[in-house]
């Protein structure tokens, strides 16, 4: 019953037109890279169904902003400038092989089309001084959403990162994959 409900509902989550599946069944998710944009990004994407994970938990923790940096391994720095409907945060995210990237970004939650979303996109027009020797972010843009479904949940993941500066492409294509991957299991893993 349980595998039957899971591929019910894993058709009812539908990728954007033009993203194509880059992993399946890692973590009770699909992982799908969109096109490139404009300038080269290309989006990210996780359809999740994580029967053990209670939505309460969920916003709990995905409204903690400064808790993402205890979440997520790339996130080192998670610090809260501004707190309201929208806060702005401080963010300075750490990844093997290249300087930490730091951002300014507005966080937010608000319900969309019957799911729990905590979104966030740079905050253009904040100041920011960078470290020595640290990248600044150019863009950071995304949401975490999820919905009760059966005993647990049904999640959607999208990511838009441009690191800035000068990345190994291998380094981009390990992100694009496998780090979205590592982030749904450490996602899953805080929220069980």
């Amino acid at each position: 019953m349980t595998t039957l409900a899971l591929l019910v509902l894993s058709s009812a989550l539908a990728a954007p037109p033009g993203y194509t599946v880059s992993k399946s069944d890692t973590n009770g998710c699909t992982l799908y890279l969109g096109p490139a944009d404009a300038q080269g990004v290309k989006s990210m994407r996780a359809e999740c169904v994580w029967p053990d994970v209670k939505l309460d938990t969920f916003k709990a923790k995905m409204g903690d902003w400064a808790g993402h940096a205890t979440m997520f391994s790339t996130v080192a720095e998670s610090n809260v400038k501004k707190a309201g409907d929208k806060a702005l945060v401080y963010q300075r995210h750490s990844t093997s092989g290249i300087a930490d990237r730091e951002i300014m970004i507005w966080m937010q939650h608000e319900t969309v089309d019957g799911m729990e979303r905590y979104s966030w996109k740079r905050a253009d027009g904040e100041s920011l001084t960078v470290k020595s020797g640290n990248v600044e972010c150019p863009r950071s843009t995304g949401y975490w959403e999820a919905k009760a479904e059966g005993s647990g949940i049904t999640v959607v993941h999208e990511l838009s990162y441009d690191p800035g500066g000068r990345v190994p492409g291998f380094i981009v294509r390990w992100f694009q994959t496998s780090g979205l991957e590592a982030t749904v299991a450490e996602a899953r893993t805080a929220l069980k």
